[in-house]
């Protein structure tokens, strides 16, 4: 569950402390605050601003590993495996049992650590692409307009949300194009075009998946969730995003949607105006 390294597939580990009062999950994207840096890592903000720029927090790593005992493992039950860091000035209570920390730290220092897999413009992740929760799939939508013999366009039942033009992706599910990629010049929930015809009719009954802000390849936008596990694929996108350059989208299989991706470089520079 969570994101995860592609590319390359040795990396640097490091284990980091966790913020106070933040809880970390393995499969998670983390950073450190830019604005005030405080003692620790947490999940990384959600996107503010045209490739997060209002935000400038810069994604630090992906969370592998806990100092949990396994006596003291705790999971949730969307997420799965966590580690939960203490408010700042409270004192640890006699269920904090963590061990195996390496690197400079003491080991007797009794707080949440996690151990990130480090991540920079050159990393390639892969990310699930889900409907505003970890458990929800984009949905499929059934075409109720075909597109006649020219195979540029379509309209569907009411999508996640209305398409950034140039910036989505309609994959065909069903029908004669089945497994056909198209990058939509459309701006809509329900109609859509593309520049590059289908070679075959798109009938009413077929079935399509329509992603914003991700293209099949190259430049794209994204918009990561609060917890840093998936990639939302019912946020707008107009105002807030990252650009990330995607080296595969797969939509092919229903509930395991994902892109493999790198990080734009300016999301890496922590003086950008």
């Amino acid at each position: 569950m969570g994101l995860q390294i592609v590319h390359p597939e040795s990396n640097q580990r490091s284990w980091v402390p966790v913020e106070p009062g933040e809880t970390c999950y393995l499969g998670q994207l983390v950073g450190v605050d830019i604005a005030t840096p405080l003692e620790g890592v947490r999940p990384l903000p959600v996107a503010a601003g045209a490739n997060n720029t209002t935000n400038k927090d810069i994604p630090m790593g992906i969370v592998v590993g806990t100092n949990n005992t396994a006596s003291n493992l705790v999971t949730d039950s969307t997420y799965g495996e966590k580690i939960v860091q203490v408010a700042a000035g409270s004192i640890y209570g006699s269920t904090t049992q963590f061990q195996g920390v390496e690197g400079p730290w003491a080991k007797g220092d009794p707080q949440a650590y996690v151990l990130i897999d480090h991540i920079d413009a050159t990393t390639i992740l892969r990310a699930p692409i889900r409907n505003g929760a970890i458990g929800t799939a984009p949905s499929v939508e059934t075409t109720t307009t075909g597109c006649g013999g020219d195979g540029i366009n379509c309209v569907t039942g009411t999508c996640d949300v209305a398409t950034v033009a140039n910036f989505a992706t309609i994959y065909m599910r069903t029908g004669a194009n089945m497994g056909i990629y198209r990058t939509m010049t459309s701006a809509s929930d329900t109609t859509h075009t593309w520049l590059k015809a289908m070679p075959n009719t798109i009938a009413v009954g077929d079935t399509c998946v329509v992603i914003n802000g991700v293209r099949p390849y190259g430049p794209a936008r994204a918009y990561i969730d609060a917890e840093g596990v998936y990639i939302d694929a019912s946020a707008a996108l107009s105002s807030n995003y990252f650009i990330i350059h995607v080296r595969r989208l797969d939509l092919s299989v229903a509930g395991d949607e994902y892109v493999e991706f790198r990080f734009d470089g300016d999301n890496f520079c922590a003086t950008r105006a």
